[in-house]
């Protein structure tokens, strides 16, 4: 019996003994009794499981955690042209890459004083030596001497949008007047290599499916192509550390590559720029008026049949916009009227436009930029919408990419004696605790906004370490910053504002003072 014969056979439901029974005495009563309890059966299951003439060419098969070498290809080179020239699909893209790290995420040092043993103060010095250590190690982060560590974070994040993954390698420079020797090299996508039978997707794993080797294939930079000389680099040292950082959305067990954000909607982005085209090219033949003037005298037939000849006697074909064209004895012409576009355009637009963003977790207001259409309540909600969306990859990408370089950067300031960190080996994950602040989101209507931040302040909902976070700062350089100002004020005797007031404003003059003044003034 045929595989496909027997699953079919387990399905139907098993005779009982009174079916048994009736077969030899009424076959037809016996299976009109086996097809209700089979109808039955089948109610009782998924109904988009089964199998109908309307879902009968839904093509299904087994998938894999990884898709295959030549279909991720594919969706890259697709997905990097759609880029390249499609307005929203590039639009959403920076939408995405300037919103979640924007000017650049930096690190907030967390070290707590009590799980260390040291007290507070000493805990607030080494918290601004792991700042200050990160903020001069990024002024030379990038290996090839051309970008700082918020550039590479904003082409890190683009290529995650653009490619699925980014790779970067940690390595180690010799350069005498880097103040650092840690700087990172960027990876494509496509420099891992994918043509070994023992690593089909560039990347040897182990027996628990954790990435071991990478081979990197080397470039010729003279040319930008890929020489068939490959590097195997190790997933990490002895002692844990990252040799290289690959980073992707991870949408399936086991999954060893990255898939493009447009994945889903690259077949909606090709119809919308052929849909568009098609309009553009109506509205050029409908605004190309012309005017076709017929030559009724048979000596001048030559001239008007010349007209659509070249040089060389071939006809060629013309229209544009206020051509005066002459016909010849016996033509004519027929008007092409494509009244386009249609009433139907705009809806169809929008509702294409709709799915997309929702496919990639864009309103359609931020997908577009257009809010001209929305009041506030519904740009509020499109923008608390996006913001979370926004906030949810920034700390995926600060955990994932950030965080394991940051630790490697620490590391090394600490060996150079700029961290002063005791322990080090002990307590290298305190050391190492830190939250990231990226860019502020801004308020959509300030006084409002203000307003509910303070009430949250008054109420215990939030602190202001969250609310200076959320507007891109650093709370404890608010504070400084602040009390710096104030004691100018104080400096230049004016009166330091009230809670409410907008500006300081000067001291009331004394009444002899008011006195001296009116006189002066009189004379």
């Amino acid at each position: 019996m045929s595989p496909a014969l027997a699953r079919q056979e387990s399905t139907l439901p098993a005779l009982n003994w009174l079916d048994r029974a009736i077969v030899p005495i009424a076959p037809s009563w016996a299976a009109k009794r086996l097809q209700a309890r089979y109808a039955l059966q089948l109610a009782q299951q998924y109904r988009a499981a089964t199998s109908t003439r309307l879902n009968a060419d839904w093509a299904l098969g087994h998938t894999v955690g990884t898709p295959p070498v030549y279909e991720l290809t594919r969706l890259r080179q697709m997905s990097r042209d759609l880029n390249r020239n499609d307005p929203v699909a590039s639009g959403a893209t920076d939408t995405i890459t300037f919103n979640i790290v924007g000017q650049g995420l930096g690190p907030q040092s967390r070290i707590r004083a009590d799980r260390l043993g040291i007290p507070d103060n000493r805990a607030k010095q080494l918290q601004q030596q792991a700042e200050d250590a990160w903020d001069l190690w990024g002024r030379h982060a990038d290996a090839g001497n051309r970008m700082t560590i918020d550039e590479l974070q904003f082409l890190a994040i683009r290529k995650v949008v653009e490619d699925g993954e980014i790779l970067a390698i940690p390595v180690m420079s010799d350069e005498p007047w880097r103040p650092f020797s840690r700087c990172l090299e960027m990876i494509e996508s496509e420099r891992l290599d994918s043509f070994s039978a023992a690593a089909p997707h560039g990347i040897k794993v182990g027996p628990r499916g954790e990435p071991q080797t990478y081979y990197i294939r080397q470039v010729d930079w003279r040319t930008g192509m890929l020489t068939g000389e490959r590097i195997p680099i190790e997933a990490r040292d002895l002692k844990g550390r990252p040799k290289i950082i690959h980073v992707f959305p991870s949408r399936r067990v086991g999954q060893l590559r990255g898939v493009p954000w447009f994945a889903p909607v690259i077949s909606y982005f090709r119809d919308l720029n052929a849909y568009l085209e098609a309009e553009v090219v109506a509205a050029r033949v409908s605004a190309c008026l012309a005017v076709f003037i017929t030559k009724m005298d048979p000596l001048q037939a030559g001239m008007a049949q010349g007209s659509g000849v070249d040089a060389k006697g071939n006809r060629y074909q013309n229209l544009e916009p206020g051509l005066v064209g002459y016909l010849g004895i016996g033509e004519d012409i027929q008007v092409v009227d494509p009244k386009r576009p249609g009433n139907t355009f705009e809806p169809f637009l929008t509702g294409l436009l709709r799915l997309i963003g929702a496919a990639l977790n864009l309103p359609y207001e931020l997908l577009l930029k257009d809010f001209s259409k929305t009041n506030y309540s519904s740009a509020r909600a499109a923008l608390l919408e996006g913001r979370r969306m926004f906030m949810t990859w920034r700390n995926w990408f600060a955990r994932r990419f950030l965080q394991p370089i940051y630790e490697l950067v620490l590391e090394e300031a600490f060996a150079r004696g700029l961290f002063e960190a005791p322990d080090w080996e002990r307590n290298k994950v305190e050391y190492c605790r830190c939250i990231w602040i990226g860019g502020g989101w801004g308020w959509i209507d300030p006084t409002k906004e203000v307003e509910a931040s303070k009430m949250a302040l008054d109420w215990g909902l939030s602190t202001l370490a969250e609310e200076a976070a959320a507007q891109g700062r650093d709370w404890e350089e608010t504070l400084e910053q602040r009390a710096r100002e104030e004691k100018k004020i104080g400096d230049l005797g004016l009166i330091i504002p009230a809670k409410g007031a907008t500006t300081p404003t000067l001291p009331e003059p004394a009444p002899e003072k008011e006195k001296e003044n009116a006189q002066a003034e009189e004379r």
